[in-house]
């Protein structure tokens, strides 16, 4: 995953009194004495530190998210404030696509199949929630970059049709 982006979304989680490196590092140490993290200790996010995560979650009978929420945080002894994620306006993300006039289920469904997508090419790691976030939209600009396309952040033609998200 990109480093830029990957700490945008530490950045998102995690508080200022608390550097997103040093939870993450914390994380990844814990997790590695666990055994359920074998990655490099760097204190970077990633898919590998995400995975881990999650099967910690997983074991631990935590929702599942693959994120260093308040309860994981709790659970592994790691003491950091988690701070909201920052929601982008629907009608933004969709401005000046084809979904734009979709009533709201279809485009929190659109949202969450495109968190989906984007995290299974590792550009996302945030929650399939349907919501769009800040890390979204930082996730999106990146792969658009990556895609040669426009880096507008927005479900444009081009962005839905490249991450096969288009209407019928």
């Amino acid at each position: 995953m990109n480093r830029t982006l990957s700490l945008a979304l530490a950045v998102l989680l995690l508080p200022a009194a608390l550097r997103a490196d040093d939870a993450v590092l914390a994380a990844q140490q814990k997790l590695a004495r666990l055994g359920f993290y074998s990655g490099t200790v760097d204190g970077q996010p990633g898919s590998r530190t995400s995975a881990a995560i999650r099967r910690y979650q997983i074991a631990e009978n935590l929702k599942v998210t693959g994120e260093l929420n308040r309860q994981t945080l709790d659970q592994l002894g790691i003491s950091a404030q988690v701070q909201a994620p920052t929601y982008v306006a629907i009608a933004e993300i969709f401005k000046g696509g084809p979904y734009i006039s979709s009533g709201p289920d279809t485009q929190f469904a659109v949202v969450r199949q495109a968190q989906k997508n984007l995290k299974l090419l590792g550009y996302y790691n945030g929650p399939d929630d349907g919501m769009p976030s800040a890390g979204l939209v930082s996730a999106l600009k990146v792969w658009q970059k990556s895609a040669g396309f426009r880096q507008n952040g927005r479900f444009d033609e081009n962005t839905l049709k490249g991450l096969d998200l288009m209407p019928n």
